[in-house]
């Protein structure tokens, strides 16, 4: 019984220390980045962190007329199809926060199209590594998994990366949805000294 509470109490430390190991390097590549003052702006279809939300409705006015994008559900998002892109034919929903009336942060949701309960290939365990590889492809590799998120009664570990001031994390959000933020940690940090 002693070796059992010995062994549960070395374990327990262990992951806390595990965690705080992890927790360090995040903190330290943050700092880091943040540092360097090298900016990433750039995100997709010629959207921008920074955008003015002036520029942000016009532009995607423009690519709705060139047949890019479209509305997506409930008039909520902006629909953008992935024909090719990944392994399946899939949909890109976007929404970006504003922050002093430029864009901080774009909120991004995947969706194979011929998803189904039935279908694991398409589902979202199996999408995030699709989104990442096709992140990677935009973006540059450096992706790592850091923190964990509880979804119903599965937790999982989101991958991220970190480069100057664009922060980018992936994760599942349904069995069909993988969920990428993409955030500008210089505004975000900004908008939480501007609010209080």
């Amino acid at each position: 019984m002693r070796l059992q509470s010995s062994l549960a109490l070395f374990i327990a430390v262990s992951c806390t220390l595990g965690a705080c190991n992890q927790d360090n390097s995040y903190e330290n590549l943050l700092d880091r980045e943040l540092t360097s003052g090298v900016r990433h702006d750039s995100l997709f279809l010629g959207y921008a962190l920074g955008m003015p939300r002036d520029t942000f409705y016009s532009h995607s006015w423009s690519l709705n007329r060139q047949g890019l994008v479209m509305q997506g559900p409930q008039n909520q998002t902006i629909q953008y199809a992935l024909p090719y892109a990944l392994p399946y034919p899939a949909k890109m929903y976007f929404y970006p926060d504003f922050h002093a009336d430029h864009v901080y942060r774009m909120r991004i949701r995947f969706a194979y199209d011929g998803w189904a309960p039935w279908t694991r290939r398409l589902s979202s365990d199996s999408m995030k590594v699709d989104v990442v590889n096709l992140l990677e492809s935009w973006y540059g590799t450096g992706f790592f998994p850091y923190g964990s998120i509880t979804r119903g009664m599965t937790t999982e570990v989101p991958m991220v990366k970190i480069d100057g001031n664009r922060h980018i994390k992936v994760a599942t959000i349904t069995d069909m949805e993988v969920f990428v933020v993409i955030t500008d940690v210089v505004a975000a940090k900004n908008r939480k000294l501007s609010d209080g």
